[in-house]
């Protein structure tokens, strides 16, 4: 019987053969269109804009994530009363939202991917 050698006998570890099929399996995702609308900020990010200075001037030595914890205690301890402009104002852009989304969405279909200025300009 021949000798058999360290390099015939080598095994493939199953974490490596693991990773292996996992990376066979991802997709790529694909790119983000710089021309589309962006999601509109829900009404706690409006609130934390709007409150953010002054907690930051209260609290000079708070890091980023206190701040962040005194803004969701804050929000959490709102009255429903209180939330509502910011619901109110979180609804408005959803239904801009929502047009700038039709519209870009249906310039898409049709095949048009020029933007609009440069047509306007041209026409001037």
């Amino acid at each position: 019987m021949p000798k058999v050698t360290k390099k015939e006998t080598t095994k493939v570890s199953k974490r490596s053969a693991k990773n292996e099929e996992v990376k066979q399996k991802k997709k790529k995702r694909a790119k983000k269109d710089p021309n589309a609308p962006k999601n509109p900020l829900s009404a706690y990010l409006l609130f934390c804009n709007d409150h953010r200075d002054r907690v930051k001037s209260d609290n000079p030595d708070a890091s980023f994530g206190e701040i962040g914890r005194k803004l969701g205690d804050m929000w959490r301890n709102y009255s429903d009363d209180k939330k509502a402009p910011y619901n109110a104002k979180h609804e408005k852009a959803k239904a801009a939202y929502a047009k700038e989304k039709a519209a870009y969405d249906a310039k898409k279909a049709n095949g048009s991917d020029d933007d609009d200025d440069e047509d306007e300009d041209e026409s001037d």
